[in-house]
């Protein structure tokens, strides 16, 4: 599935309106900030990450929790605060600001447009659609199911009714989508199941904030959903906000599960009943969370760790590890505390 998504994140689902130089970009972000006549000119074509940012592009930093591997930042210019300006390297040119979160989601705004702001319905005739995709009716899409215009649907997959796939998705051979879905933003590999009610593309919980009220961080990514992953009925995958979203092959997520923006959740992993996953937590290989495991954001769960039902991960859990409880601890500790206290009671 990697090989297959070879395009740029923001081509298929968002317009960028750009190039545009450094001034007329900061011009419209921070009107009275002055750019010197020396970088006035330089160009602007897309808005990304410290770590994927390149020499034509605008990041930002607003907090020290991200500012692992600065050294190596190409950007042309980062929206930054004060304090965190000694950590750009000399080759980006910083535009200091007390907010560059809001900074970067005027910018944003201002580059990036959804295609999926026109509205059309049915069949478009610019789907792509495989000529032997065959329904369990032997239709190839089910009555009041809705395809975009752009979207790309394998052979042998079937879509049930009343689902919705947005524009330029594509979705690979051999894919089960059940009724009332809401696909967009996304791409598909083979041998996926999504049942019913299932929302994958919408944007996160993402928001800047000012001080005094709260603004929506415009959200670019995609999601990015591998060969064989099945998805449970009623779960949610918000799409990234600059990053993708990523879910790895094999992957089985049960009914009622979160996964939130930028969460990256390895191969082979196993996610039940009401997990919640917050933002841009990293899940490597073979992980299994029991239902009702919440996970706070920017976390890192490591390969082949086991989270029991119930718990809270407050910090970082060790490849292998087993863990419970909120906040979790290793499991064998867990447990003797659990006995411990059933002791004292029985007291």
């Amino acid at each position: 599935m990697k090989d297959k998504c070879v395009c740029m994140k923001v081509k298929s689902f968002f317009i960028n309106s750009g190039p545009y130089t450094l001034s007329e970009v900061v011009q419209n972000v921070l009107s009275d900030y002055v750019i010197p006549d020396s970088f006035s000119d330089i160009t602007i074509n897309g808005i990304a990450t410290l770590s994927e940012s390149n020499s034509n592009d605008l990041t930002y930093l607003s907090d020290k929790n991200y500012i692992n591997g600065s050294d190596n930042i190409q950007a042309a210019a980062c929206f930054i605060r004060q304090d965190l300006i000694d950590i750009l390297p000399s080759n980006v040119i910083p535009i200091i600001t007390p907010n560059p979160e809001y900074a970067i989601i005027v910018a944003i705004n201002m580059l990036y447009q959804s295609v999926d702001k026109v509205t059309d319905y049915s069949i478009s005739k610019d789907a792509v659609i495989a000529d032997n995709v065959e329904l369990r009716t032997n239709i190839r899409i089910e009555s009041g199911a809705v395809i975009k215009s752009g979207a790309v649907i394998g052979q042998k997959s079937a879509i049930d009714s009343n689902t919705v796939v947005g524009k330029n998705v594509v979705i690979g051979e051999n894919v089960i989508i059940g009724p009332n879905c809401s696909i967009q933003h996304c791409y598909i590999g083979d041998n996926v199941v999504i049942h019913p009610g299932t929302r994958i593309g919408q944007d996160g919980f993402g928001y800047g904030h000012t001080g005094s009220n709260f603004i929506k961080f415009p959200h670019i990514g995609r999601v990015i959903i591998q060969d064989n992953v099945e998805i449970g009925a009623n779960s949610t995958i918000d799409r990234g906000s600059l990053n993708d979203t990523v879910i790895g092959e094999g992957t089985k997520i049960d009914n009622l599960v979160h996964i939130a923006h930028n969460v990256i959740v390895g191969r082979n992993c196993g996610l039940a009943g009401q997990v919640g996953i917050s933002g841009s937590v990293k899940i490597g290989d073979n992980v299994i969370l029991g239902g009702q495991v919440g996970v706070i954001p920017h976390r890192k769960i490591g390969d082949n760790a086991q989270v029991a039902a119930g718990s809270g991960i407050m910090h970082n859990v060790q490849p292998n590890q087993k863990v419970a409880g909120r906040p979790h601890r290793e499991i064998d500790k867990y447990l003797n505390e659990i006995k411990t206290l059933t002791r004292l009671s029985r007291k």
